[in-house]
């Protein structure tokens, strides 16, 4: 009887049949991230006005994996809140662009320790963030191609109002170490709308996205 192998994460090695070892990418379980105190979240502060055309190199919010961080950033999910809309009914959409080349660090406009708003959020009790995450607000960036994201948030007619959402990506965004990023813009069917955006993601070791 063949002899069965498994790596640490408990997944079956397998192989081709010259009895080369496959190796195959894989993104972690996300209950298990949670439970192993990976997964963070962060909102915005304050609220920028949307867009009416396709973005281009204005990005609401840039988020970096700098150089040295030894993480690789999952992104799992985006959240948005909505404080200043039109005197009509409108549609704030927003978009994603994933960046081709990595760049020297931006600059960290939002804090991303201690409590309070704006701040990093655990999903797991008891844990604080300890990573190196750096998020922009309205930075200049390259048209690497933006596209939709699932997350649209529907406003009604008033001068002032609180409307959120929150939607799953659905393919993950991964960010290697190095100064790769990832930048969010809000675009609208009419002018005046401000939102805030957010970002939940994890923070894990090469190693835990490859098993053979």
């Amino acid at each position: 009887m063949a002899t069965v192998l498994y790596d640490k994460n408990g997944h079956e090695l397998r192989s081709t049949r010259g009895r080369d070892l496959v190796a195959s990418v894989r993104i972690p379980d996300y209950a298990t991230l949670v439970n192993e105190g990976k997964v963070f979240s962060f909102l915005e502060t304050t609220t920028s006005v949307a867009l009416v055309a396709r973005p281009s190199t204005l990005s609401n919010v840039t988020f970096q994996n700098p150089a040295g961080s030894g993480k690789h950033y999952i992104i799992f999910g985006l959240s948005i809140y909505t404080d200043v809309v039109a005197a009509t009914l409108g549609l704030v959409t927003v978009w994603q662009c994933v960046h081709k080349l990595n760049t020297p660090a931006f600059t960290r406009d939002l804090a991303l320790t201690g409590t309070g708003a704006g701040t990093v959020t655990p999903h797991k009790g008891g844990v604080s963030y300890t990573g190196q995450a750096v998020v922009d607000r309205g930075a200049t960036v390259i048209d690497d191609g933006w596209v939709p994201t699932p997350l649209t948030n529907l406003n009604n007619i008033a001068t002032t109002n609180f409307i959120c959402n929150a939607a799953a990506l659905i393919a993950p965004v991964i960010l290697p170490p190095g100064g790769y990023h990832y930048s969010l813009q809000t675009t609208a069917t009419v002018v005046t709308f401000e939102s805030a955006l957010g970002i939940t993601w994890a923070e894990v070791d090469e190693d835990d996205l490859i098993y053979v």
